[in-house]
């Protein structure tokens, strides 16, 4: 779970670099995200195995039928960390379920609603989490399976929602 987690806010942290309103080139950018990127996958590996056994928990609580439990174990385990800092801007604040689905709510601080607003940043980020939903990463599939209508990634300025993403299995048929 807390791999999930750490890879979802890594992509929002992502995408606030590209939002950033400050005159840095298309190569900062892109440095930055590799270098993201490359932190991501570090953080994963060493979560993996903390979230093992909590994975295997949901896993068998899914094959057993029981998916409320499972997405409760799920929501439980993420509940627990909140609120959690992604970067000078960004917080996850709470996270629910509602009809099979899991939703993320970030607070986000300091950055204009009109960043959340191009269709190019809202593309790149939709992609990198489809990168990290349609992985084949054992913690990634078992929240997929507990949670077979997808997942909602909500960011927040002053209350007011600014963008909404949805992400769900089929977004990975073309992949």
């Amino acid at each position: 779970m807390k791999l999930f987690k750490v890879i979802s806010l890594a992509v929002l942290g992502l995408f606030l670099v590209n939002c950033d309103n400050s005159k840095s080139t298309v190569n900062d950018l892109q440095q930055k995200a590799e270098q993201a990127g490359a932190e991501i996958s570090d953080k994963a590996k060493d979560l993996y195995q903390q979230t093992k056994s909590q994975t295997q928990d949901i896993l068998d609580k899914v094959k057993e039928g029981n998916y409320n439990l499972a997405q409760d174990l799920a929501i439980k385990g993420i509940k627990q960390e909140l609120p959690l800092t992604i970067d000078q801007n960004t917080a996850l604040v709470d996270v629910s379920k509602d009809d099979k689905t899991i939703n993320y709510k970030y607070a986000v601080n300091g950055i204009a609603k009109e960043a959340f607003d191009s269709d190019s940043n809202q593309k790149m980020v939709f992609n990198k989490l489809l990168d990290v939903y349609c992985s084949k990463d054992v913690t990634v599939n078992a929240i997929k399976l507990a949670f077979p209508n997808g997942a909602n990634h909500n960011y927040y300025i002053n209350d007011d929602k600014v963008l909404s993403l949805n992400v769900k299995p089929s977004d990975c048929d073309n992949r």
